[in-house]
């Protein structure tokens, strides 16, 4: 899959926005994209478990200049979900969700792994929120 732009508001209403507008509400070319991803795990996670997978995952995310947000749910979890985007302004390359997905799929208390399409990170749709195995 190819990192594309992901259509936000209408060209009519773009080409009526100077260029700081269009920085400051991040659309246009300031436009930042991430994904969606949703974790199965092989056995329901308890307190202590869902504490580990935490302190692993984050720092692996942000090793590679990601972060994840959203994690988490009522224990035991058998499943959850999260948004990935990056540390900083800007999108997340394709390079960088392949490496995230290999990683979750590496550790091993996670069954499954699927991840969106690329998601507009400040107006997400409904319709980009496509799943697909990883």
């Amino acid at each position: 899959m190819t990192q594309t732009t992901v259509p936000s508001l209408s060209k009519r209403r773009l080409s009526r926005l100077n260029r700081r507008q269009r920085k400051k509400l991040r659309v246009g070319e300031f436009q930042e994209l991430g994904f969606w991803v949703e974790l199965k795990f092989k056995s329901a996670l308890d307190d202590a478990a869902l504490d580990a997978f935490c302190a692993a995952v984050y720092p692996a995310l942000a090793a590679q200049g990601l972060q994840i947000g959203g994690l988490g749910g009522w224990l035991p979890l058998a499943e959850t979900d999260g948004f990935v985007g990056t540390l900083g302004r800007g999108s997340v390359s394709e390079a960088q969700r392949d490496a995230a997905a290999a990683w979750l799929k590496a550790y091993p208390a996670v069954a499954q792994v699927r991840v969106s399409r690329w998601v507009d990170a400040w107006y997400p749709r409904d319709e980009e929120l496509q799943m697909q195995d990883a």
